[in-house]
C-alpha cells in the first residue's frame, strides 16, 4: 500500500507540474477552482458509460417481453448467455453497446420492429477508487454505484485537521488523458456536492493545509 501511495503522489506531482506550467499563459482546462458541468453527471449518465469487468452485475431488459428479463453476474469467460440470441460479449463494453448489440440481433432473427432493451448495472464490483493524502484511512475502495466525493472520503475515515478542503484534487482519466481538478468543498452549496459524483479509477487527494 506504501509503494501505492507514492507512486500515487509522484503522478500527482508531475501532473500539477504540467498543468502549472501551461495555466502560466491561459487558464487550462484540466484545471479549475470549481467543478466544470462534465463532473456534475446523473447516475444514469454514469451507468451509460461505465466499461463492465468480471464480477459486475448487470440487469438485462426486453419492454414487452418479461420472459426475457433477467440478471446476470459477469464470470471469467466475460459473457452472458441471452435467451435466443444465447453468447453476448460484454467486459470492457458499456451498458449501452450491450444494449444496442441485443436488440439488432433480437430484431435480425425474431422481431419484426427494433426491441426497446435496456442494460443496467446493479453491482459495481470490478472497479476501485483511490483516496489519499489528508484523510483519516488512505486507501483504495471498492466503487459503489452512485458514490459521490463526500461518501468517497468519508469511506476513508474523513478528513484530518491538517487537510485542505478548499483544495481537493480529483484526479480522473478522461479519453486516455489524465485531468486533475481542483475543487472547493466549502465554497459549493450541498445540493451541487450531492451531485459530485466519482467514477470507477478516480483518484481522490486531499493535500496539507499550510495555514
Amino acid at each position: 500500500m506504501n509503494r501505492l501511495f507514492i507512486v500515487l503522489c509522484c503522478s500527482l506531482l508531475l501532473l500539477t507540474g504540467c498543468l502549472t506550467t501551461t495555466t502560466q499563459n491561459k487558464q487550462s482546462d484540466s484545471l479549475t477552482l470549481s467543478p466544470k458541468k462534465e463532473l456534475v453527471v446523473s447516475k444514469t449518465q454514469m451507468n451509460m458509460a461505465f466499461q463492465l469487468d468480471v464480477g459486475d452485475v448487470i440487469a438485462v431488459k426486453v419492454h414487452g417481453e418479461n420472459e426475457l428479463d433477467s440478471t446476470y453476474q459477469i464470470y471469467p469467460e466475460c459473457t452472458i448467455q441471452f435467451p435466443m440470441i444465447h453468447t453476448v460479449k460484454v467486459c470492457g463494453r458499456t451498458p449501452g453497446q450491450i444494449q444496442q448489440e441485443i436488440a439488432t440481433r433480437l430484431h435480425k432473427d425474431y422481431f419484426k420492429q427494433l426491441p426497446a432493451v435496456v442494460v443496467k448495472v446493479k453491482e459495481f464490483n470490478s472497479k476501485k477508487i483511490h483516496v489519499f493524502g489528508q484523510v483519516a484511512k488512505p486507501g483504495r475502495f471498492d466503487y459503489v454505484k452512485g458514490l459521490t466525493l463526500l461518501q468517497a472520503i468519508a469511506m476513508a475515515g474523513g478528513f484530518t485537521r491538517r487537510a485542505a478542503r478548499n483544495d481537493t484534487r480529483l484526479i480522473r482519466t478522461v479519453g486516455g488523458s489524465k485531468r486533475i481538478y481542483r475543487i472547493s468543498l466549502r465554497s459549493l452549496g450541498k445540493r451541487r456536492l450531492r451531485d459530485l459524483y466519482v467514477r470507477p479509477g478516480d483518484i481522490i487527494y486531499i493535500p496539507e493545509s499550510w495555514i
